[in-house]
C-alpha cells in the first residue's frame, strides 16, 4: 500500500532551516510540538507541521503517515540520558489563536462531552504561553527547534498551577489526559488525536473533533528506536493474529480434505 510520506517536513524540523519558534496559530497554521517530561526536567520539539497541512493531507485516499527520529536531536538525547523512563509522559499538542480558538491534543479515552468554551478558551491562551515560555528555552539554548528545561523551571512540561501548568491536563482545565508513555509504542497501542474547537464564549460545551484520516483513525506513538509517528493507516496485524490466522487457515483445509474423503 503505498501512503503519503511528508519525509520533507520531517528533515525540515530537525535542520537549521526549520521555524525557530512554535507557530501558535495567530496566522492560521499553528504548528504541532512535541512534549515530553518525567519529575526533574522536560524536552518540547517544534514538528513544523501545521493543523491546516495535517487536516488536508488526512483526506489522502492512500492514507497518512509523518515520521520523526527524535534520536537525530542531540538536545533530546540529553534529556533521555537522565530520564526516568518509568514514569516519563508525551503529549502532542497544536493551538490555534485566531478567531475561534482550537487545541488539538492526543487522548487515549474521551469523555462524553467536552469542556465549556470559557474554559476551552483559558487554555488555549495556557497553551500558547506555554509554547511561548519553549520559545524562549530554543533561543537560549541556541537551537533552531527544541528545548529542554528544569523542572520548576519556565517552560518545564508540568509545573504546578500558578507557574504556567501544561502538563497531562492543562493546569486541571482538560477533562481528560492527553499524554501517553513509553508504552504507546506502536499503531495498535497509540493515541487518538482530537481537535477541540472552542467557538463562543459562555459555558455551552466546546466541540471536540476526532481526527480519522481515509482509511483508519490518526494514531500517535513513539516507536522503541524513538521515532515518533502520526498515522492513519490500514492496521497491519501483530504476528499474534497472523499465527491464529494461519492455525484457522489450517484448520480450515484440514476438514475441506476430511469432506473430500468421506465423500469419495
Amino acid at each position: 500500500m503505498k501512503l503519503k510520506l511528508i519525509a520533507a517536513a520531517a528533515a525540515l524540523a530537525l535542520s537549521g532551516a526549520a521555524n525557530a519558534a512554535i507557530d501558535v496559530g495567530t496566522d492560521g497554521a499553528g504548528d504541532f510540538f512535541l512534549t515530553m517530561w518525567d519529575g526533574s526536567s522536560s524536552y518540547t520539539i517544534d514538528l513544523n507541521l501545521q493543523q491546516n497541512t495535517l487536516n488536508t493531507d488526512l483526506a489522502n485516499p492512500a492514507g497518512y503517515s509523518f515520521s520523526l527520529n527524535l534520536a537525530s536531536d542531540a538536545l533530546f538525547n540529553s534529556f533521555i540520558a537522565g530520564a526516568n523512563l518509568g514514569s516519563l509522559s508525551w503529549n502532542l499538542t497544536a493551538v490555534e489563536t485566531q478567531g475561534a480558538d482550537t487545541v488539538t491534543q492526543t487522548y487515549s479515552v474521551l469523555p462524553p462531552t467536552g469542556i465549556s468554551n470559557d474554559n476551552g478558551r483559558t487554555m488555549a491562551a495556557g497553551v500558547g504561553a506555554f509554547a511561548g515560555l519553549v520559545n524562549n528555552g530554543m533561543t537560549a539554548q541556541g537551537s533552531a527547534n527544541s528545548a529542554v528545561f528544569a523542572a520548576n523551571t519556565p517552560g518545564y512540561a508540568n509545573n504546578p498551577l500558578g507557574q504556567n501548568p501544561f502538563g497531562p491536563n492543562n493546569g486541571g482545565l482538560l477533562n481528560f489526559n492527553n499524554s501517553g508513555s513509553l508504552a504507546n509504542n506502536s499503531f495498535e497501542s497509540g493515541l487518538g488525536l482530537v481537535s477541540m474547537a472552542f467557538l463562543a464564549t459562555g459555558t455551552a460545551n466546546s466541540i471536540y473533533s476526532p481526527l480519522s484520516g481515509a482509511l483508519s483513525p490518526v494514531r500517535v506513538y513513539i516507536g522503541p528506536d524513538y521515532t515518533l509517528h502520526i498515522a492513519a493507516v490500514a492496521a497491519v496485524p501483530e504476528p499474534e493474529t497472523y499465527a491464529m490466522l494461519l492455525a484457522g487457515l489450517g484448520l480450515m483445509g484440514a476438514i475441506a480434505r476430511r469432506r473430500r474423503q468421506q465423500q469419495g
